[in-house]
């Protein structure tokens, strides 16, 4: 699994020679009561869908007058973790006039076979047969799942090559709080931020008969919208929802979720603390906190009352001053529950957050020191001490838990052999508290933080220093980690410009595997060197935002 450097991701650690799959927690916002979903009869020219649906509670199989296909780049086990997809997926089927059905990457994308055509989970209707294509992107490699994708459908993954009749394809999603430009050769229209605030005028536009015409005018009377056709690379700002509008709701859970058949419930939006790495941080994602009678009322609507697990969602739920509430209303609910985010200095001397955690079902302690050495810490604005992560495996001891996790950030600027060093005797100390297992990630720099500029380590410098901690370690502790190979990938992608956007599709039209990557981007470094820093640069000539993110 992977650190998530921006608070909301996980991403299992992936194959060199494939591509990798990606687990998002994504925090869009609430939307209301959805009313009764009609059990239409699926027309002629569908057929009757099959796979992992069959086994979802909360499906909404609904026909309209306007269809429009929402897809999530990466596959359906992927796709069922996202809140923010779900959120959508509420909200879109709430207008009578609009069916919102959903569309994911089909499973042999990840073993590198060509990907059959694409259609949707509710009725298997082809995706190029949709009005509109709205697209929820997370994770800078599912951009070029996305392509790849799009062109099994029978729709040109770049948008300057599309039919005049292709449905116009609009992008938003978590990803588009960092570095949008390598979207803009595939999306016509791209919504960026927290989409919540814009819904409602993406549905009026939707139900009137969507068309790429009427884009431009849409993006010149709602901010957030950014044409890639009109604007170039001066992205406009960024939306941020209102603390009114929370918590967000999930539509369905299924067994074959990522996370299980678990109900997600957004606890809290934005983040409080001040972590240099970071996107989901305070100048840019101020906290946003729901009143816990609301996320109370939450755990009795009959979705929730219906479903023996809840997911409480958000960059740091731990630090949400109401969780202990919440807990305690779905343990009384008979429920179990996952958290998002906990901080260990929120845990090390809270015996009564740790017992809620265990009588939630609970049994590894999960944490992120995301810095090897308590010096980084400190540099990095991570405001955890050593004594708050060892208390934090103490308390996981006290109450019976199997383990503590660890992720931790590897890479950071300045680090040197001592901070390794450092990292390693504090893991085999944790060893003698409980069993303990860390995770290492790559650092990768990105937009909208301090960090933006800091440089990427070299992969076999980064692959080096892996294997040095796992021999050091031995079997005392578990050490797993992400690939370096696929860490620079997102790092291009994190930092580059529109012509980045184009090797992806490049390199999806050859498999999507790193070896299509990487001489994807031999040819455009050969071309145009500046390309790999293009995003800040960007930024820097439009005057568009902070670029170092220190507001």
């Amino acid at each position: 699994m992977k650190v998530p450097q921006d608070c909301t991701t996980v991403s299992p650690g992936v194959p060199d020679n494939g591509s990798p799959t990606v687990i998002l927690r994504d925090t869009l916002g609430a939307q209301p009561a959805l009313p009764g979903a009609s059990l239409a009869r699926p027309r002629p020219t569908d057929r009757t869908p099959d796979g992992p649906i069959d086994r979802e509670v909360g499906t909404l199989r609904r026909r309209a007058p306007v269809e429009v296909a929402l897809v999530y780049p990466n596959t359906y086990r992927v796709a069922g973790s996202s809140l923010g997809f779900q959120v959508i997926y509420r909200a879109l089927n709430a207008d009578p006039g609009l069916a919102c059905h959903r569309a994911v990457l089909p499973e042999q994308a990840q073993t590198g076979q060509r990907p059959p055509p694409v259609r949707s989970l509710e009725f298997a209707k082809p995706l190029a047969d949709y009005d509109a294509i709205l697209v929820s992107i997370a994770y800078e490699l599912d951009v070029g799942n996305l392509a790849m994708l799009l062109e099994a459908s029978g729709i040109a993954a770049l948008a300057r090559d599309r039919a005049p009749t292709a449905p116009p394809v609009v992008v938003g999603g978590p990803l588009t709080t960092s570095n949008v430009l390598p979207i803009g050769p595939i999306a016509d229209l791209v919504v960026l931020g927290e989409a919540d605030e814009a819904i409602d005028t993406v549905r009026g536009w939707l139900t009137e008969q969507p068309s790429r015409a009427a884009l431009a005018q849409l993006a010149r009377d709602v901010p957030g919208m950014w044409v890639p056709a009109l604007h170039g690379d001066a992205v406009p700002g960024q939306l941020s929802v209102r603390g009114d509008r929370l918590p967000a709701l999930g539509q369905w859970r299924s067994p074959d979720a990522e996370f299980g058949d678990m109900m997600l419930l957004e606890a809290s939006r934005g983040c409080p603390r001040y972590c240099k790495f970071c996107v989901v941080r305070a100048p840019v994602a101020p906290m946003r906190e729901p009143e816990l009678d609301r996320v109370v009322q939450a755990l009795d609507r009959p979705e929730y009352a219906s479903a023996a697990r809840v997911g409480f969602v958000g960059a740091a739920v731990s630090d949400w001053g109401p969780i202990k509430g919440a807990l305690r209303a779905a343990i009384d609910r008979g429920k179990t529950f996952g958290i998002s985010s906990l901080r260990a200095d929120r845990l090390d001397e809270d015996d009564e957050f740790v017992d809620l955690l265990y009588a939630g079902g609970y049994r590894t302690m999960t944490v992120a020191s995301d810095a090897a050495s308590q010096r980084l810490r400190g540099k990095m604005a991570k405001g955890l001490r050593e004594r708050h992560l060892m208390g934090a495996a103490l308390q996981a001891r006290r109450v019976g838990m199997r383990g503590f996790k660890m992720y931790v950030i590897v890479g950071l600027p300045d680090e040197g052999d001592a901070d390794i060093a450092e990292l390693v005797d504090f893991s085999l100390r944790l060893s003698t508290v409980t069993r303990t297992a860390i995770t290492l990630s790559p650092f990768v720099p990105k937009l909208h933080t301090p960090l933006c500029d800091a440089p990427f380590e070299a992969e076999g410098s980064q692959s080096d220093k892996l294997r040095r901690i796992q021999a050091k370690l031995g079997r005392r502790v578990d050490v797993r980690f992400d690939s370096p190979k696929w860490a620079w990938i997102e790092y291009r992608l994190s930092q580059g410009g529109q012509a980045t956007g184009e090797v992806a599709v490049e390199a999806a039209r050859k498999g999507g595997a790193f070896a299509a990557w990487k001489a994807a981007f031999a040819e455009l470094d050969a071309r145009d060197p500046s390309e790999e820093r293009r995003a800040a640069a960007a930024a820097r000539s439009h005057s568009l935002w902070p670029v170092m993110g220190a507001r």
